[in-house]
């Protein structure tokens, strides 16, 4: 349907001319020749406007208005096709290429808008939405098509009073005192009519169908699908069959006025519920029929007034707001209620002008019989979708689009294609532009196709059309076709009245995490969404409240301890400085704290348990390295090794591992666990995000590359898990790593586990509200990475000599290897570098607490110190803690604070320290039986922060201070350098930028914790200006005690020196 009524149109109710008892001539039905009655002449109504002719169509009528519609398109495919030929090897600008195209692009928009107007029925549908596509259409098509959101055929008022007099049971004069003869909006199904209701005086619109709309529309579907199995064979690219039988599946709702009632009254409530103010008609309740629908009259100007800026002005209208609750009106739709308008194209969207209005103006939303309904399924999966394209996380998107229904070719799916994909994906939902860029982008488009094209035949490619949604997918979900297709709308209805910068996808995305919070807090959504499968319903979380904790005397201690870290995580989670917490805290072998608070994801509202796992990211190394000393420690014990314990450690790795290296390495069991092998320069050349699946091919690189002697110590990040689970293999015949850690560490109280399906599982966070604004300039930069890639067509190898790179190497070449988001994929082996197992902190503290295992290390020697890696990426990704033992775990240096700072005391700890978030440390000495540590977050944006403070609160009570969270001057000045690397930007970007690690670092230990909110480029030179300012700090504050730390005489354990 198009507009309601456009201010200043007549408004006249004169009813002296009414014949309301007037019976027209009997309707001529079924299957006629045309000479069995001459064709009546070309009627117009008083308006002058064509009369609609589709009530007594017969047979003949309908075929040939099916081989006109073919004819039509014959003739466009051939003269294009010709066209095309003729301007081959021309470009753009050039008068022999730009004049041949206008003139055939206007003789073809001319004829496709008069047969639609001529043949009327689903074309006319077809013409409106394709009057929105402004810049991906020539410009043409888009203004012949507009025509059609507005000047279209009517029907009789003698049609009208019948239709409505057989539907409603009533004549039309005892429902109305005044009906307008001549209709102010006409559109492919329906007319809209002004009346005034006899009963209450009410100005009412009244819809009415046409007669034989119905017949029309069926009979155009199946044209359309003629159309389209044709089109699929001159260009298998464009197989629309789909589109087509979706299209038919809605048609019987679209005619059906009682659906579109219950549309407008489902979303009315919707809309008012959620406090938007975008307008929705409202039904008159007894006056509704299959073909008749009386809703109140709304006055309203046409949204394309936007454009003009006198208008705006005039009437102090802001249009970006305007379309702002436009589209918030949209999401609250789609992704809170799961039913939308599906035609929001310049005919049916309206503008009221209302100064208390958000913007000036509320947008009206007029005919509602398109609209479509999906389930919680789907509504759900889609929210995810739009989660995981504003977040950028490539290993969401495709592990929702596999639950959602998408199944795309296996020969397709290599880590190019995924990432070229989640390019395209979010070019689609990129902010709005005007129409010339819109224009030069899908030029640009255009240009890449025929040039894909064009490689793939000289090249024999299979994949040829693989840029086409419709070739590399062997299914996908209907409920996608009009969800994309109101999107296009909305963004071209956007483009139309050139509100540029408009964020749909951040818009989009904010309601789409507000539904998945809310379903996940569902429990009928919980049990039986597909998104939510195999989590099963947790009890209510434990509230931290003074009166439930233990009071007696002799637990003091505990009860305070609990209060205070409780009151903590409550309060980093109202800050939005975490998301879910754990604190585990063990003293003496006696749990005295267990804290949980937050959710287990920004997404999923359900609360974090004492049995809840986290990912376990860069920590499942450190746990790799334990399984690896106990499983040593027993076969030393055994004197399966010809070694005593002591000696363990100083045995070859080839002793172990025969190919390793190529079985020439002198690199012992202590360099390794260390980080002393000089892995962190051995990424493989090639090193993509599939590959952190592939445990064989990794082991292969291992051993072929050459790793001879010792080095200096660099944090070996991913690489070390695939060493570990090789030399668990070697060791004890057990090839999976999950299976391995449970068999060593589980008896000492290690839950590890796998992801999906264990019912408890928190996930990864790192929502960077920025992500979801996107640019041209990331459109533009994803068009240079396609065209330099494999799938492209371009030899992409790596001709190097050396196999090997570094890490900043690997990150610059595909920095989503390193989203720590890997770590929530479901799909694949779920090894991802060891980033995805998880654990709970209780489980954590309950190990590394344990007397067996501290005895273990001990009598190893694995707790000597080795070295420290002076590297700013190692203190970032180590958290601080960057001065490894020989065991391959992190000491841990603790400063006296109160009246301990006064008589210097230090002690030193042990433990696995990852930079983003999990931690599980233990301090020997600083309380009778040791106190043990585990904290475990999922942001990674603030993770390290909160992880800090919440260590820092509970070492308090013993009178202590962390002291491996200062960064180093050697680090400070290596994090300097890396200010101005493009390397390592992308891994900075994805936790928030440099700035959100050390910018916020004082001298004193404070911190800011104001959220990460400058966009990627701006972050990056935020993080020089805020790393350059500490530096300098120090470097004043060094050259103050210079002379002080001179005069001092103090003895400092080489442990210590290392770790300042």
């Amino acid at each position: 349907m198009t507009r309601l009524e456009a201010s200043g149109a007549s408004t006249s109710m004169d009813t002296g001319s009414w014949n309301y008892e007037s019976v027209p001539p009997p309707r001529v039905r079924g299957i006629q020749c045309c000479s069995c009655r001459p064709k009546p002449e070309i009627r117009k109504a008083t308006s002058g406007a064509p009369i609609w002719d589709t009530a007594d169509l017969t047979w003949w009528d309908l075929q040939r208005r099916r081989w006109s519609t073919l004819w039509l398109m014959k003739s466009i495919y051939y003269r294009t096709k010709q066209v095309d030929a003729d301007t081959a090897g021309k470009e753009t600008g050039d008068p022999d290429y730009d004049g041949p195209w206008n003139d055939i692009h206007d003789r073809n928009a001319r004829e496709m808008r008069e047969h639609a107007e001529q043949v009327k029925g689903l074309f006319i549908k077809a013409g409106q939405v394709m009057s929105s596509m402004i810049g991906i259409l020539p410009d043409q098509y888009t203004q012949e098509f507009l025509l059609l959101t507005d000047h279209l055929p009517v029907s009789t008022i003698n049609e009208v009073f019948r239709t409505i007099r057989q539907d409603l049971k009533r004549p039309p004069r005892d429902l109305f005192s005044s009906f307008d003869p001549e209709p102010i909006a006409s559109a492919s199904i329906a007319q809209v009519h002004r009346a005034r209701l006899r009963s209450t005086g009410e100005v009412v619109a009244v819809k009415v169908q046409h007669e034989g709309v119905d017949r029309v529309f069926l009979d155009d579907v199946a044209t359309l699908s003629v159309v389209a199995s044709q089109l699929a064979f001159w260009a298998p690219d464009l197989d629309f069959t789909k589109f087509v039988e979706e299209w038919d599946e809605s048609l019987p709702r679209e005619l059906d006025f009682h659906e579109e009632r219950r549309a407008l009254e489902r979303a009315g409530a919707v809309l008012r519920k959620a406090g938007n103010r975008t307008i929705v008609p409202r039904v008159f309740q007894g006056l509704v029929g299959q073909h008749v629908l009386v809703m109140e009259f709304i006055k309203a100007d046409p949204i394309m007034c936007l454009q003009d800026s006198g208008y705006c002005a005039q009437h102090g209208v802001d249009k970006h707001i305007v379309l702002e609750t436009l589209l918030d009106a949209f999401g609250i739709m789609a992704f809170k209620d799961g039913m939308f308008h599906c035609d929001p194209h310049a005919g049916n969207v309206r503008l009221i002008i209302d100064k208390n209005c958000p913007g000036g103006a509320a947008p009206v939303l007029f005919d509602w019989g398109l609209f479509r309904e999906i389930t919680d399924d789907e509504r759900i999966c889609m929210a995810k979708v739009f989660h995981s394209l504003a977040n950028f996380d490539v290993s969401g998107f495709f592990d929702i689009l596999q639950v959602l229904g998408f199944h795309i070719r296996p020969e397709l799916m290599s880590d190019e294609f995924r990432r070229e994909l989640l390019d395209r994906a979010r070019g689609v939902m990129k902010d709005t532009v005007n129409r010339e860029t819109t224009r030069a982008n899908v030029k640009f488009e255009m240009a890449e196709y025929r040039e894909r094209l064009r490689r793939a035949e000289l090249e024999g490619s299979n994949l040829k059309g693989s840029y086409s949604p419709l070739f590399f997918l062997e299914e996908f979900p209907s409920c996608i076709i009009f969800f994309m297709r109101m999107l296009n709308i909305l963004r071209g209805l956007c483009g139309a009245v050139n509100a540029e910068g408009m964020p749909i996808l951040q818009i989009f995305s904010r309601h789409a995490k507000e539904a998945l919070l809310e379903g996940s807090q569902k429990q009928a959504l919980a049990s039986s969404v597909r998104l939510f499968a195999g989590r099963e319903p947790q009890r209510s979380s434990r509230r931290i409240e003074e009166e439930d904790l233990l009071t007696d005397q002799g637990n003091v201690r505990q009860a305070s301890l609990e209060v205070r870290i409780g009151q903590m995580a409550k309060s980093f989670i109202a800050a939005q400085r975490a998301v879910g917490v754990q604190v585990v805290v063990i003293q003496g072998g006696q749990m005295i704290c267990d804290i949980n608070a937050g959710t287990l994801s920004t997404t999923d509202a359900r609360p974090v348990q004492t049995s809840t796992h986290f990912p376990l990211m860069g920590a499942t190394a450190g746990l790799a390295a334990l399984a690896t000393l106990r499983a040593l420690h027993r076969l030393a014990d055994a004197q399966k090794l010809a070694l005593s314990t002591e000696e363990v450690l100083r045995m070859p790795i080839v002793q172990l591992w025969p190919d390793f290296s190529g079985g020439s390495s002198t690199l012992t069991v202590a360099d390794i666990l260390s980080h002393q092998a000089g892995m962190q320069s051995a990424f493989p050349r090639r090193f993509t995000p599939k590959q952190l699946d592939d445990v064989a091919s990794m082991v292969q690189h291992f051993e072929q590359v050459s790793l001879p002697c010792a080095q200096e110590t660099r944090y070996n990040y991913l690489l070390q898990a695939f060493i570990m689970s090789k030399l668990g293999d070697c060791i004890t015949g057990n090839d999976n790593l999950l299976h391995w850690l449970d068999a060593e560490l589980g008896a000492l109280g290690l839950d590890i586990a796998a992801p999906a399906g264990r019912g408890e599982e928190a996930s990864v966070c790192r929502d960077v509200p920025n992500l979801s604004r996107i640019s041209m300039t990331e459109v533009a930069e994803g068009r240079v990475r396609r065209k330099t890639s494999a799938i492209f067509g371009v030899d992409c190898r790596d001709h190097s000599e050396s196999n090997t790179q570094t890490l900043l190497e690997s990150i610059a070449k595909d920095p989503l290897v390193f989203d720590p988001l890997q770590a929530n994929s479901t799909s694949g082996a779920l090894f991802r570098g060891g980033l995805s197992l998880g654990a709970s902190a209780k489980g954590l503290a309950t190990l590394l607490s344990s007397e067996g295992l501290q005895q273990n290390l001990t009598a190893m020697g694995a707790l000597e110190a080795a070295d420290m890696d002076p590297t700013a990426v190692g203190w970032m990704l180590t958290g601080g803690a960057c001065l490894w033992t020989r065991g391959g775990l992190q000491l841990l240096e603790l400063q006296g604070s109160g009246r301990r700072a006064l008589i210097a005391s230090r002690q030193g700890g042990y433990g696995i320290v990852c930079g983003f978030g999990p931690c599980v440390v233990h301090f020997p000495s600083i309380a009778a039986g040791g106190v043990t540590v585990a904290v475990m977050v999922n942001d990674v944006l603030r993770g390290r922060e909160v992880v800090r403070d919440l260590i820092t609160e509970v070492l308090a009570g013993y009178g202590y201070v962390p002291a491996w969270t200062a960064m180093p001057m050697r680090v400070l000045v290596d994090a300097g350098r890396l200010t101005r690397s493009k390397e390592l930007e992308p891994l900075l970007d994805s936790v928030g930028g440099l700035r959100n690690i050390i910018g916020g670092l004082s001298m004193e230990g404070g911190t800011e914790n104001a959220p990460y909110t400058g966009k990627r480029g701006q972050a990056r030179r935020g993080s020089q200006s805020g790393c350059m300012a500490y530096i300098g700090r120090c470097c004043m504050s060094l050259c103050c005690c210079a002379k002080y730390a001179g005069k001092r005489s103090m003895k400092v354990p080489a442990t210590e020196h290392l770790a300042r």
